[in-house]
């Protein structure tokens, strides 16, 4: 068995995605429903319960794991992303209110390191790893502004808004998240229909 078949990540679980699949596939429905709620879980065994942080790379379990003996136990450039798939899982079909829970608690976490001042690398419970501010964290942070009810969620989108499209070395990923985050905040991430099938629960964006 190979290395990577003994550790996931995070970043990667797409419950959004599976749902659709399970509710339009022509085969295997039910193992995309399980994969969903299965998904879903599983964010809340990874994000940290007080700074809502998750790792890079962990076990099945949840738990931070590094197989490379490198870096990636911690919340690093793949986490950032996590917060979008509970947000866009949570904005197509509401499944769990811990979304919000969740949110609250990462945009808290951040807003209290300072808008201006929060860096890019932390260790999942808090400890800052680098001096670096990135777009990419900062337009996902905009993102669970969707979900969050802390009076300030606004603030990330009105970093975002302020933020120029990213430039230099890392400027692929970054503008990547970047042009993400403004499709998503504009309402423009939608899900297109198969043809003949309807809308689950008429949530489309």
């Amino acid at each position: 068995i190979g290395i990577a078949a003994t550790f996931t990540d995070p970043s990667y679980h797409l419950p959004h995605f599976y749902e659709l699949w399970a509710r339009w596939a022509d085969s295997n429905n039910q193992f995309w429903f399980k994969a969903a709620s299965t998904s879903r879980q599983f964010f809340k065994n990874t994000t940290h319960p007080e700074t809502g942080l998750s790792p890079d790379y962990s076990h099945f379990d949840g738990s931070p794991y590094d197989p490379y003996n490198g870096e990636h136990e911690d919340f690093r450039y793949d986490a950032w992303r996590v917060v979008m798939n509970i947000v866009l899982d949570y904005n197509w079909f509401a499944r769990d209110d811990w979304a919000i829970t969740l949110c609250n608690r990462l945009l808290n976490f951040f807003y209290d390191q300072g808008l201006d001042s929060y860096v890019d690398k932390y260790t999942v419970d808090g400890k800052k790893l680098s001096k670096d501010l990135s777009t990419g964290l900062k337009a996902m942070n905009a993102v669970a502004a969707i979900a969050a009810t802390s009076q300030n969620r606004i603030a990330f989108v009105r970093e975002l808004w302020k933020a120029h499209i990213p430039k230099g070395k890392y400027r692929y990923y970054n503008s990547l998240l970047y042009f993400l985050a403004l499709l998503i905040l504009s309402g423009n991430f939608k899900i297109y229909h198969p043809a003949g099938k309807e809308d689950p629960q008429n949530r489309v964006g």
